[in-house]
């Protein structure tokens, strides 16, 4: 007896990758591989679907990364195991096989994955600007239409994302970024200390006035990289420039 197209390996990992990527939905999942509802949490309950999200785990963060994002994931057997069709008590075995593989990894044992891209992302990651030293950081990106817009009405200022990470920053930006809009970080400030800073960021721009409470998130602002960093030198953390 042949295998449904529908639990083929081609398949199954297009469905997980598009639920690690995306916050969607068994509809959603089915309108847009052209499966039932049923099919879809068929799928998810097979050990080959299982293997591609603990590939996806173990490939798109480090083990130091993978470990903060274990620890900040609220709820996180049950939170994730909602987002991916997964039982919590699967993903408590999976997380730990997770471990193990990058134990190995570390000794030698085995080799690192492949981190798969995500193709409905178009972020350029390069900074424009980093400062600052530490080991986490703050970050502003934009939409690049946007700032072209302001730019042209001969505008300073647009609308930026403004937020802070102790994960790996691209890890955290994957992660927030929508899919329609063409998105630059235009600025990376490392500290130690991202909580403050990104607490006193957001305060002086929302007695600026500054503050875009129409936005789909609440770190938005209307503001630039350039403001920002003149902001951050204001507070007195004696940035250094890396580039």
């Amino acid at each position: 007896m042949s295998t449904p197209e529908y639990l083929t390996i081609s398949k199954i990992k297009e469905v997980a990758e598009c639920s690690w990527w995306e916050k969607t939905s068994p509809k959603h999942l089915a309108e847009k591989f052209n499966l039932t509802e049923d099919q879809v949490n068929q799928l998810r309950l097979t050990p080959e679907y299982q293997e591609q999200v603990e590939s996806l785990m173990l490939g798109q963060r480090s083990a130091e990364d993978f470990e903060k994002w274990v620890k900040n994931y609220h709820n996180m057997n049950s939170a994730f195991g909602k987002r991916m069709g997964l039982d919590p008590k699967v993903v408590t075995v999976m997380v730990e096989n997770v471990r193990k593989a990058h134990v190995d990894i570390a000794a030698g044992k085995a080799k690192a994955p492949e981190g798969i891209p995500n193709p409905s992302r178009n972020i350029n990651l390069n900074s424009e600007k980093t400062i600052g030293t530490g080991r986490n950081s703050v970050y502003l990106y934009y939409d690049q239409q946007k700032r072209e817009s302001a730019e042209s009405k001969g505008e300073n200022v647009w609308e930026c994302k403004i937020g802070r990470t102790e994960q790996e920053l691209h890890t955290r930006i994957y992660q927030q970024a929508s899919t329609a809009e063409r998105f630059k970080l235009g600025l990376h400030i490392k500290t130690d200390k991202e909580k403050k800073i990104e607490r006193i960021i957001h305060d002086i721009l929302k007695v600026r006035g500054r503050y875009v409470d129409s936005a789909p998130g609440r770190e938005w602002f209307l503001t630039s990289p350039s403001e920002v960093k003149e902001i951050y030198k204001f507070i007195g953390e004696s940035p250094c420039e890396n580039t």
